[in-house]
């Protein structure tokens, strides 16, 4: 293989690399569920999320009855994700998920009005 040959290569690696959508096709994904095979243990990967979603549901799902663990972490900075890992005991990872996902946006309305009230009241 000759010079021309190499360098064309390589330019035909780096576009494929170029054009994979990577980072579009996560954002569109907004979660993932890995590690399907166990009802009651998996991680949740949630898309263009931080330590705000992060911290708050760890907290609500840690609280639960039903959890047995549940931790969170965020890969890397230049990785727009976060990882939930949820363990329950009697009932599924994705009901306990959505039941903690539903209490923390009840508590999100609660502080919501509790602050357009405190406006109205300025």
């Amino acid at each position: 293989m000759n010079s021309s040959e190499s360098e064309d290569q390589d330019v035909n690696i780096e576009e494929e690399e170029l054009s994979k959508p990577i980072i579009l096709a996560q954002a569109t994904k907004g979660m993932e569920i890995q590690e399907h095979s166990d009802p009651f243990n998996g991680t949740f990967v949630f898309f263009d999320e931080d330590h705000t979603l992060g911290n708050s549901l760890r907290y609500i799902l840690a609280n639960q009855p039903n959890v047995e663990f549940c931790g969170y972490s965020l890969p890397h900075p230049s990785e727009n994700k976060m990882n939930m890992r949820l363990q329950t005991v009697n009932e599924t990872k994705e009901k306990i998920m959505n039941d903690g996902l539903k209490c923390l946006s009840q508590i999100c309305d609660i502080i919501e009005d509790k602050f357009k009230k405190a406006l109205e009241n300025k």
